[in-house]
């Protein structure tokens, strides 16, 4: 590491799929965590890579708020457009309690069947925690005139519902990953 910007280092990632021997020697998914917007762009060929060796791969994408979806946020592009093709499944967490169930769902469509990746996007708001959430999109607290009430009332439900089951316990067992096996006529025995 050499380099960097008032003493930060700069430090130079590559996501690279396990090939597909080491993944069938291991049994493990490859992993790769990314920012939204060009962290996402910069996988697009990794991700080819991987559909081409049939490795699975997951591939958690970073995206804009879900409230400023289709707003000009800062990074903000349709992501699962672009992997659709690339991908098994693509996938957008609009909920915190859908993270597990989701990451869970997806890990195993990678693994079963023709391995393959699958993208992940998680709006920053889900991965954030509650409080900070409230604090940057919760609106004033004393809202003045009809439509500030309104804007009030949308901002404190959207918060509930992002929110809603967050903290209920989930079941986090693995789930069954469809292996196809070859029959003994394929085999040729």
């Amino acid at each position: 590491v050499h380099g960097g910007f008032w003493g930060v280092p700069k430090i130079g990632v590559q996501m690279d799929p396990l090939p597909p021997p080491l993944h069938f020697l291991t049994g493990r998914i490859g992993v790769a965590a990314v920012t939204a917007g060009p962290g996402v762009t910069n996988t697009v060929t990794a991700v080819k890579n991987a559909q081409m060796a049939e490795s699975p791969v997951l591939l958690i994408g970073g995206a804009a708020a879900t409230l400023q979806k289709g707003r000009g946020a800062l990074q903000d592009i349709d992501q699962l457009s672009l992997f659709k093709t690339l991908c098994k499944s693509c996938v957008s967490v609009r909920a915190v309690r859908d993270i597990v169930p989701t990451l869970c769902k997806a890990i195993v469509t990678a693994q079963s069947g023709t391995p393959g990746p699958v993208f992940v996007e998680l709006p920053i708001d889900v991965l954030y925690p509650f409080h900070v959430v409230e604090k940057e999109i919760g609106g004033t607290k004393s809202a003045r005139g009809l439509r500030g009430r309104v804007v009030q009332w949308y901002l404190q439900n959207y918060i509930r519902n992002l929110f809603a089951g967050a903290w209920e316990p989930r079941d986090v067992s693995p789930l069954p990953v469809q292996v196809p096996l070859a029959t003994e006529d394929e085999v040729g025995f």
